[in-house]
């Protein structure tokens, strides 16, 4: 003869199991799956071997965000490949002071967004650089660049173009 099952006790066994999943999510997730993280498109013309989904983007050393696609673009017209990295960048990472906070006060939602416009007004601009000499991984690294020209594809108009300069000659170890 079977006993009966507890319908009180299954139901805070389910209970216990939630609860202990949504903490699960919360601690080891830090929040990311609640985070409103705006993508951006860079696109570089050379290679980018070495550059993985994952990879941080850093601004003047300061890791602001992680690369979240790579897609590999081809024009039929003139046979040429173009490569846009898609890039997260979290918000709160950059906050404004002085004259720009008034614009930024008006769209409070996309902060991160207008902060951005803004640098890019002023000469930033993204560049690969390497991460590790040892493994070749490469990061995306955002800094001020006025004297180089800016030049916008608008391979993807749902998001901001971030524009790019080429990587720098890397110089050989030995000589």
């Amino acid at each position: 003869m079977s006993k009966k099952a507890n319908k009180t006790i299954i139901g805070v066994f389910v209970v216990g199991a939630i609860v202990l999943i949504a903490a699960a999510i919360l601690i080891l997730g830090s929040g990311k799956f609640f985070r409103d993280r705006e993508t951006f498109v860079m696109v570089f013309e050379g290679s980018v071997k070495g550059l993985s989904v994952g990879a941080p983007v850093t601004f003047r050393g300061v890791k602001i965000g992680s690369v979240s696609d790579i897609a590999m673009l081809f024009d039929a017209n003139d046979m040429t490949f173009l490569i846009a990295v898609y890039v997260q960048l979290g918000e709160g990472k950059t906050r404004p002071m002085g004259e720009d906070v008034a614009l930024l006060e008006r769209s409070r939602k996309r902060a991160d967004s207008a902060i951005i416009r803004i640098l890019i007004d002023k000469g930033m601009k993204a560049q690969l650089q390497t991460q590790s000499y040892l493994t070749g991984q490469l990061e995306v690294a955002l800094d001020f660049y006025p004297d180089k020209p800016v030049k916008l594809t608008s391979v993807d108009p749902e998001y901001l173009e971030i524009p790019t300069i080429p990587m720098p000659l890397q110089t050989p170890f030995f000589p």
